[in-house]
């Protein structure tokens, strides 16, 4: 089975699965889009933010991520406006996140506003229970993807994702409250980039009622690579 590796600033580093036309089980397809690689990567990406809210003028502010995806791990940091930022590890066993607040100079919760959960990044949503497969879609018109309705764990909220069918890899997810059909929220990945023989996702969109953020990353700033020694440092300080 040919298999390229793929760092993606959602997902964090995953294996791309090019599958062949053999049925594949609903367990099966999505173990593989849980599953990070066998190899250690790393990410430093810089780029911007930009928020639209009705009735309020844009807002735009430099965003950074990075992380160090071991295979049984994955560990990163988010900062916004370079004075708000977020630790974030994941379990690849379990798909368990924890995302730790750094101390910061404000009070204004940035991340909240614009509808960014930390958790985004390293698409923790992927291991709620998988309640059901629905019928297969073509995403954009172009990607085959088979659809799948999950169930986070605190019963809170239902996720309807999209993973492209050929390399079970997550492309978008709609979120809704429990009780209700109309989702709250949308995240979808897009502008595919190669550096370094690796992959990674270098635009965000994400939108609610009323709001709509884009993240883009710079591709002439972003370092891609295999973990080396010594391993980069991919933390940086919150201005003071």
């Amino acid at each position: 089975m040919l298999r390229k590796i793929l760092i993606s600033v959602l997902s964090a580093a995953a294996v791309v699965w090019c599958i062949a036309e053999e049925p594949v089980s609903m367990e099966e397809f999505v173990a593989r889009a849980r599953r990070t690689n066998d190899v250690a990567t790393y990410a430093k990406l810089h780029g911007s933010l930009q928020h639209r809210r009705r009735g309020c003028e844009t807002l735009t502010m430099p965003v950074y991520f990075g992380t160090i995806i071991h295979p049984d791990r994955t560990i990163g940091q988010l900062v916004l406006d370079n004075d708000e930022g977020y630790i974030l590890s994941q379990a690849q066993n379990s798909g368990a996140t924890t995302v730790k607040p750094m101390s910061k100079t404000g009070t204004s919760d940035k991340l909240g506003y614009v509808g960014v959960r930390a958790s985004d990044l390293v698409m923790s949503f992927l291991f709620c229970k998988v309640e059901k497969e629905l019928e297969s879609e073509l995403l954009r018109n172009m990607v085959h993807c088979r659809v799948f309705l999950l169930d986070d764990p605190e019963h809170k909220e239902k996720i309807k994702v999209w993973i492209s069918s050929e390399h079970a890899f997550p492309l978008k997810a709609e979120f809704y409250r429990y009780g209700e059909d109309k989702r709250f929220r949308e995240l979808e990945a897009g502008a595919l980039t190669k550096k370094n023989d690796l992959y990674y996702v270098r635009r965000i969109r994400l939108e609610g009622p009323g709001w709509i953020t884009r993240i883009d990353f710079d591709g002439d700033l972003a370092e891609i690579g295999l973990l080396g020694t010594p391993s980069p440092n991919i933390i940086i300080p919150l201005k003071k």
